[in-house]
């Protein structure tokens, strides 16, 4: 029997965050998660409901529909960024395979708490919600920084030296949580910590939200 994939939402837009920001990508959008909201009370998607469960064959044609939509076609080399919820439960090697055969650059968004295989993908970030995680390296690691606002496993610098320790990634950053209720992203805080921390650390901003686009 033919896989379906659960999936919350495709759209077309610019990657906010990280090493790659700025750059024209289609977000594919996975339901579900390992985790759960309970690890990540301050979690700002709605991963739950999958819109749509699909074949490989109708994936694609979403995706490429999207792509039409958004650049007027599956333009060689346009980012793919697999996301979620948790993308590792879902993106396979027939999907991998099928959108690089079409052109897409595959980057994964992932929790890191599950081995990723990484021949899957051409570009990997690692955004641990747990001290303890499997996935040590990568191409960035990006860290959500709860400071004092919010519950979280990165209150202070120390903290997140703790969960960089051993790792083997090209960029490491640290990005503001978004909780309006603690009073909208902590920049102030993150910048602090960045500055504490020193290289390779750099601050990640959601770029997306500044500019209003999703």
């Amino acid at each position: 029997m033919a896989r379906k994939y659960g999936i919350k939402e495709v759209f077309a837009t610019l990657q906010g965050e990280g090493a790659q920001a700025g750059m024209p990508a289609v977000f594919l959008r996975f339901a579900g998660c390992n985790l759960g909201y309970d690890v990540c009370p301050w979690c700002d998607t709605d991963w739950v409901k999958a819109e749509y469960t699909l074949d490989l064959d109708d994936t694609l044609d979403l995706v490429r529909r999207t792509a039409w939509e958004g650049f007027g076609g599956e333009v060689p080399g346009l980012l793919l960024v697999a996301t979620g919820g948790e993308p590792s439960l879902q993106l396979d090697r027939p999907l991998s395979d099928a959108l690089r055969e079409r052109g897409y650059r595959i980057s994964m968004e992932s929790n890191g708490s599950r081995p990723v295989d990484r021949s899957l993908v051409d570009w990997l970030t690692v955004s641990p919600k747990q001290a303890e995680f499997a996935q040590k390296e990568g191409d960035e690691l990006k860290l959500l920084f709860t400071g004092g606002a919010v519950p979280g496993i990165t209150p202070d610098a120390d903290a997140v030296r703790r969960i960089a320790d051993g790792t083997r990634f090209g960029h490491y950053f640290l990005q503001p949580v978004d909780v309006p209720a603690a009073g909208g992203p902590n920049y102030g805080e993150v910048i602090r910590t960045v500055m504490q921390l020193g290289p390779p650390w750099r601050l990640s901003v959601q770029t997306h939200k500044v500019a209003g686009i999703p």
